[in-house]
């Protein structure tokens, strides 16, 4: 049977951002990452905490990533972690632009940094994973890929 209401449900207009915030969440998705950095930066105008300007600082190193403007990330980050020294996605971007420079070792300093601060961040067992790998600790590696993948609520691969 038809359903009216559920057709009209489906094309009712989603609510769209309600802050700098989220327009810079929105811009960044959709790849325009020079707007991502104005909508972030004014966001930092309205933030009301020291997390809210660390998690705001960190999607701006983000978009400043995307754009190819690697020290004026490198800055977001440190910033966001000023905010908030525990803020794991900033550590774990951290860590990744350190594997992205050929330092291993260094960038799994960080990403076990992120999951002292939050221990279910799939994120950083990933990045964490990737690096183990590269350094040929496989066993290990397998299984913070296998962490991630819990969290994230993936199922698990097996082997053929």
């Amino acid at each position: 049977m038809f359903d009216v209401r559920s057709v009209f449900a489906a094309l009712r207009p989603k609510p769209g951002p309600r802050n700098a915030f989220e327009r810079g969440v929105v811009a960044l998705d959709s790849g325009d990452h020079p707007a991502a950095v104005r909508e972030f930066e004014a966001a930092l105008i309205e933030a009301g905490s020291d997390d809210a300007r660390a998690a705001i600082h960190n999607k701006r190193g983000v978009a400043l990533i995307a754009l190819g403007r690697r020290p004026g990330a490198l800055e977001a980050f440190c910033v966001a972690l000023a905010h908030d020294e525990r803020c794991a996605p900033a550590l774990v971007n951290l860590g990744n632009m350190l594997l992205e420079d050929g330092h291993p070792h260094d960038a799994i300093d960080y990403y076990e940094a992120a999951l002292r601060a939050d221990e279910n961040y799939s994120a950083a067992y990933r990045s964490l994973g990737i690096a183990l790998r590269r350094l040929g600790r496989r066993g290990e590696a397998v299984r913070a890929l296998r962490s991630a993948d819990r969290i994230a609520g993936r199922p698990r691969r097996r082997r053929a």
